[in-house]
């Protein structure tokens, strides 16, 4: 037998029968100062998970930092006589060699065979979107994901703070955003009032935690559209200062911020250059998906600006205000990554990274992006957005999708600069429903990320979802049951005729009737 390793190290070899190194107490952990960290990790690791508290002795684990020339992360584990030598370049790689030896050792018993292992990503940006705008998941479900996206290798923690329900992130400059703007008065179908946001303490802890896991914290706050609570907050950000709830349904609301006044570009300018002091990674994403433009269509400042700035029509205005926008934090320095959502006649600038979600674009489309300077972030909504129901998008679809990368030209590979899976909250309101959803797919999408694609293999993966599982419930994680992430035809059926009740969440007849009232009063016409 050989072990169960996710995701698949790129090579692992094990002499079966060898019982090289007994797992007992007796065991002492060796590195220099630069190795701490992962030897911390192991140890939490063996104390909490396998009640194992070292005390010395002549099985000893060492921890090395080499040079090396191999891609950044790989790493080596050797496993001989009384001794485990974990060897990397980096003491990133020193943290993924003991992702590694944790699930080697948990399903050892009590001896582990003589073992060679070498590893390395597939890809550089392996990342994990959580909404907390619709839902507020307190600090400590945070540090939760945390540790579940280390003990997956993933290494990009997107947290999208603010959506039309809710914003989430404390700014100095704008106290009212979540004295205001964090609170909802109800939720789709109860009158419970939902609320919470991080103060600034909260998210320096957030952050600090997720560094001492190799991890980068990417923050969202989604411009133009999606967001009502911004408006809430901030009647002045709108172009006709509506007194506006924050948003209790679901769905895209015409209410969006005004792009004719100078105003709300001097608003957003003060809360990016807030954001950049609190978030050090360099990295800011802007959102700037799914905008209506009824509003922009009989806002006299808006059309206003088209108008002194030459643009066509509202689609125009869309673009000027992300170009604005980009061109702020690009100039401080700041990558700017937004969602796609123009494709051919309208764009955003090239050297803006695109979140591709929808799936829309077809691969000319993506390459001639590309050949622009365009770089990518590969979302892919049907495989990689794990609140949808397993009924639609099963475990095997997660693990057998294959991402665009794999058909681009090795010239334009360099420009595809990871994958990232996003858990969307609007039927995701507590940790309980989130390790449901998550797991076991995120094991599906690490293997993804992280394991060559000669590497994949779907039924040796489900075969060790054993060992997967007990490994997670050992560290407080609840998967969905392996029937249930893997359905038939009935659960297919049923699973997606429950997502469909979506819909009367939406609140789509009183989008429909706000808007008239709004066109009738400010002069539009249908």
């Amino acid at each position: 037998m050989g072990y169960s390793v996710i995701p698949q190290p790129a090579r692992i070899n094990v002499k079966n029968g060898t019982c090289a190194f007994k797992v007992s107490s007796f065991i002492k952990i060796v590195g220099e100062e630069s190795t701490l960290a992962a030897r911390d990790e192991l140890t939490a690791f063996l104390n909490s998970v396998l009640e194992i508290f070292p005390s010395g002795g002549e099985q000893e684990i060492h921890f090395t930092l080499a040079e090396s020339t191999d891609k950044k992360g790989s790493y080596n584990i050797s496993v001989t006589k009384n001794r485990i030598e974990l060897t990397s370049g980096s003491e990133e790689g020193l943290f993924y060699a003991v992702q590694t030896l944790k699930q080697l050792l948990f399903q050892c018993g009590e001896y582990l065979d003589e073992t060679e292992i070498y590893d390395e990503p597939e890809f550089e940006i392996r990342g994990l979107m959580l909404d907390c705008g619709r839902y507020y998941f307190p600090k400590k479900d945070v540090f939760r994901f945390i540790d579940l996206m280390a003990l997956h290798k993933l290494n990009e923690f997107h947290w999208h703070l603010s959506e039309d329900q809710g914003f989430r992130c404390q700014l100095d400059s704008a106290p009212l955003l979540t004295e205001i703007g964090s609170v909802r008065s109800h939720t789709n179908f109860n009158n419970k009032e939902h609320s919470g946001y991080y103060t600034k303490a909260d998210i320096k802890e957030i952050i600090a935690y997720a560094h001492s896991k190799y991890i980068k914290v990417i923050p969202e706050i989604d411009t133009p559209g999606h967001a009502v609570s911004m408006i809430s907050a901030y009647p002045e950000l709108s172009c006709f200062e509506r007194d506006l709830p924050v948003a209790t349904s679901w769905g895209v609301k015409h209410d969006v911020l005004c792009v004719g006044k100078e105003s709300t570009f001097e608003f957003m300018y003060r809360i990016l250059d807030e954001l950049c002091e609190m978030f050090p990674d360099g990295i800011i994403h802007i959102g700037g998906d799914e905008v209506p433009e009824t509003r922009w269509k009989i806002c006299p400042h808006c059309q206003k600006r088209m108008k002194d700035e030459g643009l066509e029509d509202e689609s125009g205005l869309h673009i000027y205000f992300l170009d604005r926008i980009a061109d702020y934090l690009k100039a401080k320095g700041i990558e700017v990554r937004m969602w796609n959502d123009r494709i051919k006649d309208k764009t955003v600038s090239y050297d803006v990274c695109w979140q591709m979600w929808n799936g829309s674009m077809s691969d000319e489309d993506v390459i001639s992006h590309m050949e622009k300077g365009r770089s990518f972030v590969l979302s892919n909504s049907a495989a990689y957005y794990l609140d949808l129901p397993y009924g639609l998008t099963s475990l095997k679809d997660t693990y057998c999708y294959e991402p665009l990368y794999y058909r681009l030209k090795n010239e334009q590979k360099s420009l595809v600069k990871g994958l990232e899976v996003c858990l969307w909250s609007e039927f995701v309101p507590d940790i309980k429903t989130a390790d449901y959803t998550l797991l076991p797919r995120l094991g599906a999408f690490c293997e993804n990320v992280w394991t060559n694609a000669a590497g994949k293999d779907f039924e040796r993966f489900y075969g060790s979802m054993k060992h997967y599982y007990r490994f997670l419930y050992a560290h407080g994680y609840y998967p969905a049951p392996p029937k249930r992430a893997m359905p038939g035809k009935v659960g297919k059926f049923f699973s997606a005729l429950y997502w469909e009740r979506r819909k009367l969440c939406w609140a789509g007849l009183q989008n429909i009737i706000d808007n008239r009232r709004v066109m009738k009063k400010y002069g539009g016409s249908f």
